[in-house]
């Protein structure tokens, strides 16, 4: 999980840039009308996700198994922004999902010896994501503006494996969870076509679970943190539409499971997203 890690900060490097780019761009003359028209908006775009995904015995303890690859899908969003009793009030709203294969390194436990047999596999992933915005505009002079906003999304994996000899089935678990949170997206625009935005939130896992049907399995996991960041480039060909770039990394864990009655519990995780965007906007 290193290089998601240099990923990050990467990213954080990236974004102090744009902030660099964003003071030079308030001293020049702008209008805030145009973020305004900006922010209502049908958005279109294509994922190239990274998946980094790992248990352990602990939150610093070793890893007992991993699970990465890159995966590929859509996003369709939209928001609006204005409103004649709370100006530049503003909502959000997406749905996303990715699918691929990634490749897990582990082993399977035999419950009868406890003997570990090691295990490395391809395995399918699908992953779902909603989530939705509600905050308020706030004008910062003439050519920039900050939306602090709550959200609220759910997020489900669907991993899959295939029959091996050492799982000689058909093999899915589900993972999913609710999350809120709060966030702050910086919106400005350093010359008349082009609109940079940054996004931040911290929030928390909501209900997060896991099933298996395959073996009868289903149990509630800790809630645990979950944060966010991205940054976008947007350019603005005219009234109607635009293209645009952008990146988000997100990450957050999953609590250890509860004891059962067999003497399993699922284990502490941690799974880290990269999405890597490019689209096209409507602006209406």
């Amino acid at each position: 999980m290193d290089s998601v890690r240099q990923g990050g900060k990467a990213l954080g490097q990236t974004v102090l840039g744009m902030m660099l780019v964003a003071g030079i761009g308030q001293a020049q003359a702008g209008n805030i009308h145009r973020i305004v028209d900006f922010n209502n908006n049908l958005s279109l775009s294509f994922v190239h996700s990274h998946v980094e995904y790992g248990e352990r015995t602990a939150p610093s303890g070793a890893y007992l198994d991993t699970e990465s690859g890159f995966i590929n899908g859509g996003r369709v969003a939209f928001a609006a922004m204005g409103s004649d009793v709370l100006p530049n009030l503003y909502i959000e709203g997406s749905y996303q999902q990715v699918t691929g294969d990634t490749t897990y390194v582990g082993g399977v436990i035999n419950t009868a010896t406890g003997a570990v047999t090691p295990l490395t596999q391809n395995d399918n992933a699908r992953m779902t994501d909603y989530a939705f915005r509600f905050g308020q505009g706030i004008a910062l002079g003439r050519q920039s503006m900050l939306i602090p906003f709550f959200t609220y999304g759910t997020h489900h994996w669907l991993r899959g494996q295939l029959p091996t000899a050492v799982t000689p089935y058909d093999y899915q678990e589900n993972y999913r969870n609710d999350y809120i949170g709060l966030g702050v997206k910086w919106e400005v625009m350093p010359v008349r076509h082009l609109l940079a935005s940054v996004t931040g939130i911290y929030g928390r896992t909501v209900r997060p679970t896991i099933d298996a049907p395959a073996i009868g399995f289903a149990e509630g996991l800790g809630p645990k943190p979950w944060v966010q960041g991205g940054f976008a480039l947007n350019y603005i060909f005219n009234r109607h539409e635009s293209v645009f770039a952008g990146v988000t990394f997100t990450k957050f864990q999953y609590g250890q499971g509860p004891l059962l009655a067999s003497g399993f519990e699922e284990p502490f995780s941690q799974t880290e997203l990269t999405d890597y965007r490019v689209g096209v906007r409507f602006l209406i």
